[in-house]
C-alpha cells in the first residue's frame, strides 16, 4: 500500500530539503503513482502513493490544514468510509472522489487522538501541530501496516519502513546486538514488540499511538482485545447469523480495487472461507478471481503422516465451487530457498520469522505481479479469531479452574465427537497437558546430551562473552520450539496480537515491493471483537473444534474442506529443495566462514554441522524443526553480510 515518511526538528531548526529527498529516494518503490513532499518550518512530510482503491486516485496527502495548524500525512485504506462520510457531512456525490487520507485528516481534526478508535482498516498517519510543536503518530488496530520512528531529541524521524528512517542523514545505522542475540536464541524474558534490529529505531506496535513534544514522549495502547464486549443471543442460529454478517462485511470492504484481485488459498478453513466469500461477492458483477495455492515439488507425506503436505486437492475443491475462480498452483521452482531468503531481505530489510516459507511466498507474489493483481487476500489472523479452536488445553483448564461440571460436560462431548474411549479421552485431554512440563524438561535434557546430533546454539562464543552474559543468561536450544503451556485466553491473545504485530509490517513491505495491497479480512477489528465476545461453547460446539466457522460455512465452503481436521504443512518439502541445491548451500556456508561480520555473531562451524546432519537425518519431527532453525540462522547470516557491505537491494 502507500507509505508515509518525514521528520521534525523539535528545536525549531528549519527542515532540510536534502534530508527529505534522501528519504523520498528510499521510498521510490512505494510510490509508483507519485511522491509528494511538503515543508512547514521545522517539519517535512512525504507520501508515496500506490493507487489501488478507486478513491486513492484522488489522494493529495500530505495535507496542510492552515486553519487548525496541522500538517498531516496518511497511508490509509478505510473500511468504514460511509460512516465517516456521514459524520463529516460528505455528500453522496462527493464520496467517490473523497480519498481515505482526507477522511483521516477530518477524523483527526474532529476527534484528535480518539480518532484512532474510530478508523477501521489498514492505516497509519503522522500529524504535526505547528503552534504547539507536537507530533502525533498512530497505527491501526491489527492491519497490514508498519510505522517506524527514531527519536533522539531534538530530531524525530518516521516512515513506513526502517530503511527510510535510516536514509535520513542524521540517523545512525547501528546494529542492536541485544535484538540480534534474541533472534539467535538468547532466552531473554519478555518481548518488546517495538524493538527492531537498529539501535534507537522503534516499530510502533499495532493499536498504539505516540505523542512527542520537546524531549517527552507518551505511548498509548488505544485498543485491547480484552475490551471486546460479551455477546449473548438466545439461539445458536443467531450466533451463526451474526458471525456471517460480520465476516461477509469484512471481506466485501476489502474488495475495493481498480485492478484484478487474488487470494492466498490453502486447504485451511480461514483462507477457504475468505476465498469463498470473496468469490460469491465478485460473482455478482461477473468479476474474475485468482486463487494461488502453494504445492510441493517433492512428496513429503512420509515425513509428516498426520499433516496435509499437498494442499492442492482440497484447495481445488473450493476453486471448483465457484466458476469465477481461476486456480493456479505455485510450485516455486523458479527460486531456491537461499535465493528466496536473499530476496526477502531486499524487500523487508530484516530477518523474517518464517524463513522456511519465503520460497513459495516470493514465487506467489512474482506470479501475482505478472498478472497485474492489485489486491492479495489472506486469512493470516484466522486461528485466533474466526476459527478459534477453544484452546489447546481448553478442557484441562476447565478442571484446573475447578469448573468440574463444565469440564466433565466438555470432556464427554469431545469423547462422543471423536468416537474414542474414556481412557483415550482422559489420556489426551487431561494426562497429556498435566505431563507436558515434564516432557519439555526431558526434551531439553535429550537435546543437550553429548550424543545429540544437533548443536545447542548457533551463537558464537565470542559474541556471548562480549555481551558479558555467559553466566547470567541462558541460550535457548533452537530445536525445542516455542510451545509453552498457557491458559486458552492468553493463548488466544498471543495468537492474534503476535501474528498481527509480526505480519503487518511484513505484508505491507511485500505489497509495496510488488505494487499491490495485502488485505486480511480475518484481521478486521469488528469481526475479531465479535468472535472474542461469542461464548467459547460456540467454537467447541458438540465437542468439536473451530465449530463456529465450520457450521457457518455450510453451503459456502465444500464439506470436504469444512470438516477436514488435518492441518496443512507449508513448505513440507523444504529439506528436499535444499538438498537439490546442496552444492550451492555448501558454497554459501563456506563463504559465510570467510566473512568477519558473520563470524562475529554466528558459529559457522555449528551451521556446517547441522547442514551435514540434515543431509543424512531421517527423524521427521527433528528434521522439520532443524530445517527451520537452519534457515533462520542462514537468514541472519545473509542479513549481517548485507549490512556489512551496505548493499540492500531495491530493484524489482
Amino acid at each position: 500500500m502507500s507509505g508515509i515518511f518525514g521528520f521534525v526538528h523539535l528545536d525549531g531548526r528549519p527542515a532540510s530539503r536534502n534530508s527529505l529527498q534522501a528519504m523520498a529516494d528510499q521510498m521510490a518503490n512505494w510510490g509508483p503513482d507519485g511522491i509528494n513532499l511538503i515543508y512547514s518550518g521545522c517539519a517535512a512530510f512525504g507520501h508515496a502513493l500506490l493507487v489501488v482503491t478507486h478513491e486513492s486516485r484522488f489522494e493529495k496527502t500530505p495535507y496542510c490544514d492552515t486553519k487548525n495548524g496541522i500538517l498531516l500525512t496518511a497511508a490509509a485504506r478505510l473500511d468504514n468510509r460511509d460512516v465517516l462520510c456521514d459524520a463529516f457531512g460528505v455528500s453522496l456525490a462527493e464520496r467517490p472522489s473523497t480519498s481515505d487520507g482526507r477522511l483521516v485528516l477530518q477524523a483527526y481534526r474532529k476527534w484528535g487522538a480518539e480518532s484512532c478508535k474510530k478508523l477501521f482498516g489498514d492505516w497509519s498517519f503522522a500529524a504535526w501541530h505547528i503552534k504547539e510543536q507536537r507530533l502525533f503518530l498512530a497505527r491501526d488496530h491489527l492491519g497490514n501496516t508498519g510505522l517506524y520512528y527514531y527519536f533522539k531529541p531534538p530530531l524525530l524521524v518516521f516512515a513506513s519502513n526502517s530503511e527510510t528512517v535510516l536514509a535520513h542523514p542524521e540517523v545512525p545505522r547501528e546494529l542492536d546486538e541485544l535484538r540480534l542475540a534474541k533472534k539467535l536464541g538468547f532466552d531473554i524474558q519478555g518481548r518488546d514488540w517495538s524493538q527492531t534490529y537498529w539501535k534507537d529505531i522503534c516499530c510502533l506496535p499495532s493499536a498504539h499511538n505516540i505523542t512527542i513534544a520537546g524531549t517527552n514522549e507518551k505511548i498509548e495502547n488505544y485498543w485491547r482485545l480484552e475490551g471486546a464486549p460479551t455477546i449473548h443471543f438466545g439461539s445458536d442460529s443467531e450466533y451463526l447469523e451474526g458471525f456471517l454478517e460480520h465476516f461477509r462485511r469484512a471481506v466485501c470492504v476489502r474488495l475495493n480495487s481498480t485492478r484484478p484481485i487474488g487470494t492466498q488459498l490453502s486447504a485451511g478453513l480461514d483462507s477457504s472461507a475468505v476465498t469463498a466469500l470473496a468469490a460469491r461477492e465478485l460473482q455478482k458483477n461477473s468479476q474474475p478471481f485468482v486463487a494461488c495455492t502453494s504445492v510441493p515439488l517433492h512428496p513429503a507425506e512420509k515425513l509428516f503422516p498426520n499433516r496435509l503436505t499437498d494442499e492442492w486437492p482440497l484447495a481445488h475443491k473450493v476453486a471448483e465451487f465457484y466458476d469465477n475462480i481461476e486456480h493456479i498452483l505455485i510450485r516455486a521452482d523458479d527460486i531456491t530457498p537461499l535465493a528466496a531468503i536473499e530476496r526477502s531481505l531486499n524487500i523487508t530489510h530484516m530477518p523474517q520469522h518464517a524463513a522456511v516459507n519465503m520460497t513459495w511466498i516470493i514465487s506467489l507474489f512474482e506470479n501475482a505481479r505478472r498478472r497485474n493483481l492489485g489486491v492479495m487476500l489472506t486469512g493470516q489472523l484466522g486461528n485466533g479469531g474466526v476459527s478459534w479452536s477453544g484452546g489447546r488445553d481448553y478442557i484441562f483448564n476447565l478442571f484446573a479452574r475447578n469448573q468440574w461440571q463444565k469440564g466433565l460436560g466438555a470432556l464427554t462431548a469431545w469423547k462422543k465427537h471423536q468416537g474414542c474411549s474414556w481412557f483415550q479421552a482422559l489420556k489426551i485431554q487431561l494426562l497429556r497437558p498435566m505431563l507436558y512440563p515434564l516432557w519439555s524438561a526431558y526434551q531439553q535434557l535429550l537435546l543437550s546430551s553429548p550424543q545429540n546430533d544437533f548443536p545447542v546454539s548457533f551463537i558464537s562464543e565470542d559474541f556471548i562473552r562480549r555481551l558479558g552474559m555467559e553466566k547470567t543468561i541462558k541460550v535457548r536450544n533452537p530445536f525445542l520450539g516455542h510451545a509453552k503451556q498457557m491458559d486458552p485466553l492468553t493463548e488466544r491473545f498471543l495468537t492474534i496480537i503476535r501474528n498481527g504485530t509480526m505480519v503487518g509490517p511484513l505484508w505491507q513491505a511485500f505489497g509495496a515491493f510488488y505494487n499491490m495491497e495485502v488485505r486480511d479480512p480475518t484481521a478486521d477489528v469488528r469481526l475479531i471483537e465479535y468472535c472474542m465476545g461469542v461464548p467459547v461453547e460456540q467454537d467447541t460446539f458438540n465437542g468439536g473444534e473451530r465449530m463456529l466457522i465450520r457450521r457457518a460455512m455450510a453451503g459456502i465452503v465444500p464439506d470436504a474442506v469444512r470438516w477436514n481436521t488435518l492441518r496443512g504443512k507449508q513448505a513440507a518439502d523444504i529439506i528436499f529443495r535444499l538438498i537439490d541445491q546442496r552444492a550451492d548451500v555448501d558454497r554459501q556456508i563456506a563463504r559465510f566462514g570467510s566473512i568477519p561480520a558473520i563470524n562475529k555473531y554466528i558459529s559457522v562451524v555449528a551451521i556446517k554441522h547441522i547442514w551435514n546432519t540434515l543431509c543424512s537425518v531421517s527423524s521427521p519431527r527433528t528434521s522439520s524443526v532443524a530445517v527451520q532453525a537452519f534457515l533462520q540462522v542462514m537468514n541472519v547470516g545473509y542479513f549481517l553480510d548485507a549490512i556489512s557491505k551496505k548493499t540492500w537491494g531495491t530493484n524489482h
